[in-house]
């Protein structure tokens, strides 16, 4: 039977103003107007359906796709005549960030942040859907744990392509320390998919009785995913970020933990009991330092409790067993000390998997040559950019909670 009782951090999706697409690009013909019409709609649409986590997955990228499509031509010359649009900076737009939800507001007048901050959201959506098919049940059909891998899968991919791709063509752009296009911040939150794509992996791992070695060194390098993830939080403000880096610390030490356990019932296969029993020590005291944090991310304001969750509770069952297996069969059969030294732990030669590579929508067909050039953008050349009074009366969205990791009905802990 597959069991993924897991446990998810997730922040908020980020809250964005209104955007009217025509403002300063004056369109003088029909395709040039159907396409802010389209822009406008296609973004309100999305900014809904992202606030539902339940949908599926291929309503959401073809709503995105769609978008994306058209936005391009705000970026990129549909003409070739430049590298850039006309239409580039003819736009400001309004974001909050997932951090610090709708304070401080941010914007910048550059369609590539649109680019940006809407992908980063969308791959937040991702993550989120994980979380909900994830809850729908603790032993999930094939399908549904395909989905939750995909899904997570392919978020990582969007935050690698923001941060490899998207960031680089931003220029001088001023941001707050959190700011979700922070490089760093973009880089916790794909340690974070990749960590948590793998725990499905190593729960089928788990649940077909592979290897102790090869469950072993996955763990292992799901530990390392969610260490890499902290460590991109450690310079910024400890009070915005300090629930996250909790979240990171206590899966890295819980995965540690189990790549020990493994470690240590591979060595007692082995009829090697001193190093069994040291590697079943050392995830003892692992576990116990994830219980740690657990109760520190407890504490923090807004959060649930990780340690009453059956994802931490069968940790605790899982080490306990190990830990009396290793010493029962040492009185019974070795009669062996622990070692005094630590084995390290073995890289996975299977399992492993990239981030789903992202690849943008093309230019859509209908921002055609005729088309951009029936933008006529000198009209506004040196007009003062005027605000709308109520640009940055940002909203927070109004997301549908998610259970975490279990059945409604056996779960009151609820992502924030």
């Amino acid at each position: 039977m597959f069991t993924i009782n897991h446990w998810f951090h997730r922040n908020p999706l980020k809250s964005t103003a209104l955007v009217s697409f025509d403002q300063r690009t004056s369109p003088s013909s029909t395709d040039a107007m159907q396409i802010c019409h389209q822009l406008r709609q296609l973004r309100l649409d999305i900014l809904q359906l992202l606030c539902n986590p339940t949908l599926e997955t291929a309503h959401i990228r073809d709503s995105f796709d769609k978008y994306i499509s058209l936005l391009t031509g705000y970026v990129e010359s549909p003409d070739g005549s430049s590298d850039d649009s006309k239409l580039r900076y003819t736009t400001k737009f309004y974001w909050s960030d997932s951090l610090t939800k709708t304070d401080p507001i941010t914007d910048v007048q550059d369609a590539q942040f649109e680019i940006c901050c809407m992908t980063l959201n969308v791959a937040m959506w991702y993550t989120k859907h994980a979380a909900y098919v994830a809850s729908k049940s603790s032993t999930p059909s094939d399908k549904d744990a395909l989905d939750v891998h995909k899904s997570l899968r392919m978020a990582a991919g969007m935050f690698k392509h923001v941060m490899d791709v998207e960031i680089r063509k931003l220029h001088e752009v001023k941001l707050p320390p959190c700011s979700d296009i922070n490089e760093k911040v973009i880089a916790a939150y794909y340690y974070s998919c990749m960590g948590e794509f793998h725990e499905i992996t190593v729960a089928r791992a788990m649940n077909a009785k592979q290897d102790n070695i090869l469950i072993s060194s996955i763990s292992n390098q799901i530990s390392q995913y969610f260490e890499m993830g902290g460590q991109q939080l450690s310079t910024l403000d400890e009070k915005i970020v300090g629930q996250w880096r909790m979240y990171f610390g206590l899966k890295s030490k819980f995965y540690l933990a189990e790549a020990r356990a493994y470690q240590a019932l591979d060595f007692l296969k082995k009829n090697d009991a001193p190093n069994a029993l040291k590697s079943a020590e050392e995830a003892s005291k692992v576990q116990q330092q994830a219980a740690s944090f657990c109760e520190q991310y407890s504490k923090t304001k807004g959060a649930g409790s990780p340690q009453r969750h059956p994802f931490f509770l069968q940790l605790d069952s899982m080490i306990r067993r190990v830990q009396s297996t290793v010493e029962f069969e040492n009185n019974i059969i070795h009669h062996k000390r622990a070692a005094t030294d630590l084995q390290p732990l073995e890289n996975p030669v299977h399992g492993i998997l990239p981030a789903e590579e992202y690849i943008p929508a093309k230019l859509n067909s209908l921002f055609s040559a005729n088309t951009y050039r029936a933008f006529d953008i000198g009209r506004n050349v040196g007009k003062q950019y005027k605000e709308d009074k109520h640009a940055r009366e940002v909203k927070e969205a109004r997301e549908m909670p998610i259970p975490q990791g279990m059945p409604p009905s056996e779960s009151s802990c609820i992502i924030a």
